[in-house]
């Protein structure tokens, strides 16, 4: 497959989407605030990314489950 899907929040939503992602067979890249989901993912077949930025840079779709607007608004204009 070759859309990389970026992924930002790996929370109660996020890890299950993810991995179900992975499960299909698309390359994964993840981040999250918790180093524990983005080490499961990993271990899953995920890569890891620094930041959201970097998200930006290794992926061709990005999802974000992330709790509310300002969260949201802190990754989309974030560094």
């Amino acid at each position: 497959m070759s859309s990389t899907i970026g992924f930002i929040g790996l929370g109660l939503m996020g890890k299950p989407m993810a991995l179900n992602l992975l499960k299909k067979g698309f390359p994964v890249v993840v981040h999250s605030r918790s180093r524990g989901p983005v080490d499961e993912l990993v271990g899953a077949g995920a890569t890891a990314a620094n930041s959201p930025a970097d998200i930006a840079k290794a992926a061709t779709r990005i999802v974000t489950m992330l709790p509310d607007g300002p969260d949201v608004s802190l990754v989309l204009e974030g560094q």
